[in-house]
Order: structure tokens, then sequence, then C-alpha cells
């Protein structure tokens, strides 16, 4: 079943053009963000949304 799934997207993106695949990135990314915003509620479920928006950054992009 995984298998299938993985071909699947596969052929998906063989059969996008240039401009399709590079339009997906953007909405991987905030796909990608969202799983992590998730992750972090659950390891900080005291923490305000503000909080969580700062450990994402600081997730992506590290600590400065």
């Amino acid at each position: 079943m995984v298998a299938d799934i993985e071909k699947r997207k596969i052929e998906r993106a063989r059969a996008a053009t240039m401009e399709e695949n590079l339009l997906d990135g953007p909405h991987l990314f905030h796909m990608s963000c969202e799983a992590m915003k998730a992750g972090l509620r659950l390891d900080h479920p005291d923490a305000i949304e503000e909080e969580i928006h700062q450990l994402l950054i600081q997730r992506v992009y590290g600590s400065r």
C-alpha cells in the first residue's frame, strides 16, 4: 500500500510541469511548518501561539 502511494506520488511529480513543481514548494513548506507546530504543541502544551511561532522559527532557522 505504501509502495503504491509512493509510486503515484512519483508519477504525479513526473507528469507535472516545471511550473507546477515549482509552485508545490511553498505549499510543501507550509505543510511541513504546520506539522512541526503540531509537534511543538505536544512538547509545549502550555505555550501560547506566539511562543509556538517563535519555537518554530528557532527550529527552522536555528537559534541566533
